[in-house]
């Protein structure tokens, strides 16, 4: 054998060497991509490469949604319905209905404990923009709004919408149909907190981190493990708060009933739905101001997949939650 043969046999063994090496890290490879949304971010996880033009729709959805949910934008929807004057219909998107008519059939499921015309409430303790709060707008509506079409409402009291617990799953479920249209079936997705899983982590289940609430290191207290489809959502009060003049500490979760921020923000609570991340979102944050005793009462009438991280590590799960770490 010759040395030119020889040079060519070793070039195409180095050359098949680098291939299966290739092949092998694609196959276990993921992709990271990420951006900016409603003052935090948005994640993805992938095993298939995802494109610049993907990612691009991926934002330009987010930043669509934005502009329909955001009461920190002025001119969103959700601010010109906010600004709107009682007893007039008001037309609403497609978008709008779906996150409005869900959150009401919450508030009726829950006896008035979520509820998302609290906006005033919210504002007035600082825990929104008071550049979108109209004049002499009220804290709790007791005659709520009206739907007289799937494309339009009247608002019965001069009430603000805050949609900051159904907004960013609504969104998730959105990139969610994205990606599967798009031929992606196995990803994570992660806005704020809120997340999807879907297929799996090359033939491996896809992990998420529940975070313990009483930890400043972000460390995770359970995982939980899923193939296919799942969405996970958690509320609790360890991050978003403040103190009054009195030294009080205030929260951003309120019950609507007494007006006032939740008074045990010991714990948290997380919510797996097979059904939405809008349904997980809203869930997590009537399942919050309920409280753990209420709650899991609520989670097993309603067959939830519900669990409170109390003080102490000590975790209360509902009767459907069997997710292991």
């Amino acid at each position: 054998m010759n040395r030119l043969v020889l040079s060519k046999l070793i070039a195409l063994l180095i050359g098949l060497g680098c291939i299966l090496l290739a092949y092998n890290y694609n196959k276990s490879a993921t992709y990271f991509t990420s951006g900016p949304i409603f003052g935090t971010s948005w994640k993805l996880v992938t095993t298939e490469y995802v494109t610049d033009s993907l990612k691009q729709s991926i934002q330009n959805e987010l930043n669509r949604i934005d502009l329909i949910a955001s009461n920190y934008k002025t001119d969103s929807e959700l601010s010109f319905i906010n600004k709107s004057p009682t007893d007039q219909i008001i037309n609403i998107s497609d978008e709008m209905f779906t996150m409005l008519s869900f959150a009401e059939d919450l508030y009726i499921k829950t006896s008035g404990l979520y509820d998302i015309t609290l906006g005033s409430l919210i504002i007035d303790e600082g825990f929104g923009p008071m550049a979108s709060m109209s004049d002499e707008s009220i804290q709790v509506s007791s005659k709520r709004f009206e739907f007289i079409s799937d494309s339009s409402i009247i608002k019965n009291d001069n009430f603000q919408f805050d949609l900051s617990s159904i907004a960013k799953g609504f969104a998730v479920d959105s990139v969610s149909r994205i990606l599967l249209a798009a031929g992606k079936n196995n990803f994570l997705i992660d806005i704020g907190g809120e997340i999807i899983i879907n297929g799996s982590k090359h033939n491996q289940p896809w992990a998420i981190g529940i975070q313990d609430p009483t930890s400043i290191n972000n460390s995770s207290i359970i995982n939980i493990f899923g193939n296919d489809f799942l969405a996970v959502a958690t509320s609790g009060e360890y991050r978003n708060f403040k103190y009054n003049d009195d030294g009080e500490m205030i929260s951003h979760t309120f019950n609507p009933i007494s007006k006032t921020s939740i008074p045990d923000k010991t714990y948290s609570v997380s919510v797996v739905s097979r059904v939405s991340s809008m349904e997980a979102d809203a869930l997590a944050t009537a399942l919050n101001v309920m409280g753990p005793e209420e709650g899991i009462k609520f989670a097993n009438e309603k067959d939830l997949s519900v669990m409170y991280i109390m003080q102490g590590k000590n975790l209360i799960k509902s009767n459907k939650w069997n997710y292991n770490d």
